[in-house]
């Protein structure tokens, strides 16, 4: 028999990443008991909380079932997504939802949903690319991708399906995307570790109707890799920029905020991000960096374990030395220092940071997240050894680029410093930006011996040289805005 409480947690971390990843809404959901959790920033007021929930319904509607007189059919929708006439307010802002079998046969129609629309997405960059071959062009107009986007929508249609036996339905008018569709669906479903590796198991075809069956997520394993799956994926992109994924400055930022208010008595408001050797055009590789007056840091050895042991707990090292994961060693010159960074090529990594960030965090007035300082255990400061000493020299500037700056290190674009306004206080002026920085080997730290630099704007440069037992300046004088 399947496990029932994991099955929820799973799919409701599904949930989730849906939301997130597609734009929709954040929304950080966790299962206490047979309850789902939605945990408030305490200067919401009722009335915004309401909103926000109304605000979360239309958006999924809005993306999952656009054809509203079909939705009585395709879900419960007296508890769609949830029934919050029956949810109650809890201690610490928390709003409390049952959890009906309703409730959880949406979530799976949702997830089979998502799964689906992953399919036809793919067929309609798939038909463009072939556009692009028999044109002989490198872009398309709109109209030719509009009519290519028409002619998928029109010829695989959501279909009324049985919720008894089924989790989805869909009419495939041109039998060539019908071959396309179920290929791609089972590839995927397939591809999963703890994916069933027959596709009769989970796809059915009546004709030109495809469905797919009820049990398939009867295994919560599924159910993790596929999050794992979209948690990775979307992780190894954070460069990207707000202008082209919304919700990316969100996630972007959250990530560093809870290890920043892990080491509360530190200055973390920067980011560097460099490309896995494994795959070089994605940033899948972030490390904190601590900021001071004259120079930069990665964490220490001490802040990172407790950051492991305290803050995430996983099995696994979410912040590990990456030095030899980096692409192409020769970017950087690291002498013995080691880079503490999270490796978000790793699917495990991924999903462990994520599912802390969403343990961690409250949904705020502006409907994102925010993580709140009382769920995160910070490290009390250490006592720096005033006996320890450290030389310091002078290298030459570097200009630092993001984006489509022409300005560019002699170390290429392959790594990248962020200096996220992560908790968007009011922004002032920039007067930090002038000021040279470099970054060396952490160690012992005290409070009141680290004075204080502040970001006013996100911004970026880049890196040049490191060094173990020398700190290199590197020039501050160029950033720019994620947007």
């Amino acid at each position: 028999m399947p496990n029932k409480s994991e099955i929820n947690r799973e799919l409701v971390k599904a949930f989730n990443s849906i939301l997130r990843f597609s734009n929709a809404i954040v929304t950080n959901f966790t299962v206490k008991n047979d309850h789902i959790v939605i945990s408030f920033d305490n200067n919401m007021t009722l009335d915004q909380r309401i909103k926000y929930l109304k605000s979360m319904k239309e958006k999924i509607i809005e993306r999952f079932c656009p054809d509203e007189s079909i939705l009585d059919d395709n879900f419960y929708t007296k508890f769609f997504p949830f029934n919050f006439d029956q949810g109650k307010s809890a201690e610490d802002n928390k709003f409390l939802v049952p959890i009906r079998k309703e409730v959880v046969s949406n979530l799976k129609f949702l997830l089979a949903n998502e799964l689906a629309r992953f399919a036809t997405s793919n067929i309609v960059e798939q038909k463009k690319e072939d556009k692009k071959l028999e044109l002989g062009c490198k872009d398309l107009s709109d109209d030719i991708e509009q009519e290519i986007e028409n002619h998928v929508d029109y010829n695989i249609i959501d279909e009324v399906f049985d919720k008894g036996s089924y989790l989805y339905g869909a009419e495939c008018v041109d039998r060539n995307l019908q071959r396309s569709f179920v290929d791609l669906l089972s590839s995927r479903i397939t591809g999963y570790e703890n994916g069933p590796k027959k596709t009769k198991d989970f796809l059915e075809e009546k004709g030109n109707y495809v469905y797919l069956k009820k049990s398939i997520f009867d295994n919560p394993k599924l159910i993790k890799d596929i999050v794992m799956d979209e948690v990775s994926s979307k992780c190894r992109d954070l460069e990207v920029s707000s202008t082209e994924d919304k919700m990316n400055d969100t996630l972007k930022f959250a990530v560093i905020d809870l290890i920043r208010k892990s080491l509360s008595h530190l200055q973390i408001d920067s980011i560097w991000h460099a490309s896995h050797k494994e795959n070089k055009n994605e940033f899948s590789i972030l490390a904190p960096i601590v900021n001071y007056n004259n120079y930069i840091e990665f964490l220490s050895k001490e802040e990172v374990d407790h950051i492991n042991n305290e803050v995430f707990g996983c099995t696994k090292k979410v912040l590990r030395d990456v030095k030899d994961d980096i692409a192409e060693r020769g970017l950087l010159t690291y002498g013995d220092e080691r880079i503490y960074a999270i490796d978000f090529f790793n699917p495990d990594i991924a999903y462990c940071v994520m599912d802390e960030i969403i343990e961690s965090s409250v949904i705020n007035k502006d409907y994102k997240l925010s993580i709140d300082p009382a769920r995160v255990r910070a490290m009390k400061p250490q006592t720096l050894d005033p006996s320890e000493e450290e030389a310091e020299i002078d290298v030459p500037s570097v200009d630092s680029g993001f984006d489509d700056s022409p300005k560019k290190s002699h170390a290429g674009n392959l790594s990248k410093f962020l200096s996220p306004n992560y908790c968007g206080e009011d922004k002032g002026g920039d007067g930090a930006s002038g000021k040279d920085s470099g970054f060396g080997a952490s160690s012992a730290r005290s409070f009141c011996n680290n004075p204080k630099t502040t970001f006013d704007q996100p911004s970026v440069s880049q890196s040049d040289q490191c060094s173990a037992k020398k700190r290199t300046s590197i020039s501050k004088k160029s950033s720019y805005c994620i947007s």
